[in-house]
């Protein structure tokens, strides 16, 4: 079993947002930037989602010299200058992306507006197991 394996969910998460949102055919948001790096570009990029993951073990094995099992937390920031109502249907798109990865919704933020940009805010959860599949 690949020891690393709960290194890699964050950039599953992002590859799988990526596609279903912006890369396939008839995605919503084929102009959408969706990334894990934390770092705003100048000039800033409308639409941007960012995706920050957290981790907590669990499923120790007795001698704990393997990860069985995390649980994930996936945070995702959804900015755009196009309005309020457009970043409502964002999230709920992120929202249908997280679920049918199997993550629960922990908290919907909602909408926070300041001057022309309008920011989203979703925190979901999940359990992940090493063997388990995206």
């Amino acid at each position: 079993m690949d020891e690393t394996w709960f290194s890699k969910i964050e950039g599953m998460v992002v590859t799988q947002l990526s596609y279903m949102l912006k890369e396939r055919d008839n995605a919503p948001y084929p102009d959408m930037k969706i990334t894990s790096v934390n770092q705003s570009p100048t000039p800033a990029t409308f639409p941007t989602m960012y995706v920050h993951e957290e981790q907590m073990e669990r499923g120790q094995d007795l001698y704990n010299d393997s990860v069985n099992a995390v649980i994930s937390t996936v945070d995702l920031n959804i900015w755009t200058n196009r309005g309020q109502s457009i970043c409502k249907e964002m999230v709920a798109a992120a929202i249908v992306e997280m679920k049918r990865m199997g993550y629960d919704i922990v908290s919907d933020q909602g909408i926070v507006t300041g001057g022309d940009v309008s920011h989203g805010i979703l925190r979901t959860r999940r359990i992940i197991g090493a063997n388990d599949k995206f």
